[in-house]
């Protein structure tokens, strides 16, 4: 999968922009001349969603409407149109459009798969769950278009239970109807925890070679995802691999959870556990990186863990993914440019940088190279 080109009308910072894409390609810019956006923009039309803000928010100040349109090659080309208009309706429309048909944002999922890498992401495992959560979400949705109607089944359900304890926190509502949303969020939540205890147990088949062509080291890396619901054992299946729990038996345990946690739900006004609680964690040779790891370790196992994501994107889908990288390399030390840079050969690859030195000599060598200054791109 290649990205041939992309028009950007009214998008962050351009009014317009068209350009074209090679196998590798380097924007070099200042910070704030829209080097990010354009990588955004790319996002967009891969997953339908940004990675950063709302579809408001990227409309160019004092223009009512933002148009992306991305040409890319799977061994046949397709046309993504995504429009935004914000003044329509209470939230503004989106349209999605592949090659001139009207089609859901969910169907851009698995159509076009990206792999972004950013900055923010070596923080992911020091910060909230909440971002570690979503990180799995979108990984999942991009090789299982069920998984993100599971997701948007269990929020309409969530919302309809702590509404329910939100009434009987006020006394008027009955504990007898939690009954009915129980049951319902185990179903749809049984999904979703099944469906991530898969991926990270997909991911750690590669972490821990990735960890070792990235770092050079011998440590074992290894994610562990930790359900709210309670801790799965990993029983070992006749053919010598692991499995992981069946639906059948997280339901139960959710539910045996929702109950036990049901006085607690009830003066809080909120559901404690489920999905939307769990938390995922990288460990090195058994120790927790947030709390053991030197930066140029917890750096390399973000390297390694994007690693496995194009792996397994590669194997669910068929496809190679793009690869966007924004000011990456600024984080790295030399030695761990060269094996980024070995590690994503074979791959289209999209660059941002402030300062052309940061990028490998081997990744310069043949690269289309643009300058972005005042949300212009010129080829160099």
């Amino acid at each position: 999968m290649k990205i041939k080109k992309i028009k950007l009308q009214n998008f962050r910072s351009y009014k317009s922009l068209e350009v074209s894409f090679g196998e590798k390609n380097i924007i070099v810019g200042e910070n704030t001349q829209g080097k990010t956006n354009l990588l955004e923009a790319i996002y967009l039309t891969s997953v339908g969603k940004s990675f950063r803000s709302k579809e408001s928010d990227m409309v160019l100040w004092a223009c009512d409407h933002f148009r992306i349109e991305s040409d890319v090659l799977d061994g046949h080309p397709q046309k993504i149109e995504y429009i935004f208009e914000k003044n329509v309706g209470r939230n503004g429309r989106k349209t999605v459009k592949i090659n001139g048909a009207k089609k859901p944002a969910s169907a851009l999922l698995g159509g076009f798969p990206c792999v972004f890498f950013t900055p923010d992401e070596i923080d992911m495992f020091f910060s909230f769950p909440s971002l570690r959560r979503r990180h799995l979400n979108i990984l999942l949705s991009k090789i299982n278009k069920e998984y993100s109607s599971e997701l948007i089944k269990y929020a309409r359900v969530l919302e309809q239970r702590n509404a329910q304890l939100k009434a009987i926190l006020k006394g008027r509502g009955k504990e007898g109807d939690l009954e009915l949303w129980d049951g319902k969020l185990a179903e749809h939540g049984a999904e979703i925890v099944k469906e991530r205890l898969g991926l990270v147990s997909k991911i750690n088949a590669n972490l821990r070679e990735n960890y070792k062509k990235v770092a050079h080291d011998e440590k074992e890396l290894e994610m562990k995802y930790e359900p709210s619901v309670g801790a799965f054992s990993v029983i070992p299946s006749q053919e010598g691999n692991q499995k992981n729990p069946t639906k059948d038996e997280i339901w139960a345990a959710f539910l045996g959870k929702l109950l036990e946690s049901r006085r607690r739900d009830m003066a809080t006004g909120t559901t404690n556990v489920g999905p939307h609680r769990d938390d995922v964690r990288l460990y090195l040779s058994g120790r927790d990186i947030t709390s053991f790891g030197s930066r140029g370790e917890h750096r390399s196992a973000i390297v390694a863990l994007k690693l496995s994501e194009i792996d397994i994107i590669k194997d669910k889908t068929g496809e190679t993914p793009v690869l966007l990288m924004d000011d990456v390399f600024s984080e790295l030390d030399e030695k761990r440019r060269e094996n980024l840079v070995k590690a994503f050969e074979g791959q289209q690859t999209i660059v941002t940088t402030t300062d052309l030195d940061h990028i490998d000599k081997d990744l310069r060598e043949g690269a289309t190279i643009y300058e972005a200054k005042n949300s212009k791109l010129t080829e160099i």
